[in-house]
């Protein structure tokens, strides 16, 4: 990535170069993120999806059997009892046909027909404007109004486990980032600015950090606990940023931070935005958004099929919409606009030497032991 460079080779070093983004007298105010998948909007389901033809499980088993030979009638009774087993379960999931021989579908999704699944045709999405030339394919953004590219939502917005409204999360999402958060090392946001009451320039770096998240006794990801940034610099990220009216964005760049399965092996983003806002309680929650790789989105959806969407329909779909990065041999777009909702909590954050490099700031109408522990921090 563009943001490596030689001067983080080192355990010491890195820590440095955390501290060497603060402003003389500047405050810099941590976080982790405790929430993060698809930016999803289906209140206007009805217009975005007129046709609803996309179903469930079984009508998608009763495709999959006349695709290998039964019947409308034969395969509808085979879907009655919900899951077809033994043999012609492996049938069907081996029905791909490559070099002569039967191959799993996840695996070699190119090799079966498209099923054509109906994606997003209603007008709002969340994101940004990245500059994509084709301006018919444009959302609305619902909070900003503005332009916005995001075709991996019109791919996927029509499937029943993508239809989730914040709190909630998306089903495939959140399956794995709840499984993730228990066993994986989590990601921390510092912003440094010299007021935050104040309209100006901030300082926003993104790194992982070498423990997982913890929860609190409701399950929650916990706030004010405290975390040590992996001093690797692949996972570093320094952007320059601008808070006006309570609103943080960023100049666009590129961003990577590593991540672990089952959840995305890493969240990689070309061009990437960011919109994000300080709430009441002193989480964050805001919108990345940026061109993605639809083969890392593809793979988390065909390597775990049982997510309550059509692996293969979506699989498609995404290739279809893609729109970057064209293969120069094949003309194949290998990149797709995205965007992503993000919540974070409040953290205390130190370099791996103890130094405390950013503060867990809660609001005064935190409760009262809430504050008090952040303030000794």
């Amino acid at each position: 990535m563009k943001n490596v460079t030689a001067l983080f080779r080192s355990a010491p070093l890195a820590a440095l170069a955390i501290a060497g983004v603060m402003p003389a007298h500047a405050e810099t105010r941590g976080y982790v993120v405790s929430w993060f998948g698809t930016a999803t909007h289906v209140t206007d389901f009805k217009n975005s999806c007129p046709q609803n033809k996309n179903g469930g499980g079984a009508e998608w088993m009763i495709r999959d059997l006349i695709s290998i030979g039964y019947s409308k009638a034969q395969a509808a009774k085979l879907a009655e009892g919900g899951e077809v087993a033994g043999p012609l379960r492996d049938k069907l999931a081996k029905r791909a046909v490559v070099n002569g021989k039967n191959v799993s579908i996840y695996n070699y999704p190119d090799a079966v027909p498209d099923p054509d699944i109906e994606t997003v045709s209603g007008k709002y999405a969340y994101g940004f404007d990245l500059g994509g030339k084709n301006e018919a394919a444009k959302f609305i953004d619902p909070e900003t109004g503005g332009k916005v590219d995001n075709q991996l939502w019109r791919a996927i917005g029509c499937t029943a486990s993508f239809r989730a409204e914040p709190p909630a999360m998306p089903f495939p999402e959140e399956v794995s980032w709840n499984a993730m958060v228990e066993t994986s090392p989590g990601w921390s946001i510092m912003i440094t600015a010299e007021d935050f009451t104040k309209d100006g320039k901030v300082t926003i770096t993104l790194d992982r950090v070498t423990q997982h998240l913890e929860r609190d006794a409701a399950g929650n990801i916990m706030s004010s606990a405290s975390y040590v940034i992996d001093p690797s610099p692949k996972s570093h990220n320094v952007l320059k940023g601008e808070l006006k009216a309570g609103v943080i964005t960023i100049e666009p760049q590129d961003i990577y931070l590593q991540a672990e399965m089952p959840f995305y092996p890493e969240m990689a983003l070309r061009n990437a935005h960011m919109r994000i806002k300080v709430q009441p309680d002193g989480q964050l929650v805001g919108y990345w958004g940026g061109y993605f790789s639809r083969e890392r989105f593809s793979y988390m959806i065909t390597s775990r099929p049982g997510h309550g969407g059509d692996s293969l329909g979506i699989y498609h779909a995404v290739k279809k919409m893609a729109d970057a990065s064209p293969d120069p041999k094949t003309g194949q777009n290998e990149e797709i606009s995205s965007t992503w909702r993000m919540e974070a909590v409040p953290a205390f954050l130190s370099s791996i030497d103890g130094k405390i490099v950013a503060n867990a700031v809660l609001p005064a109408s935190a409760p009262a032991q809430v504050a008090a522990t952040a303030s000794e921090g």
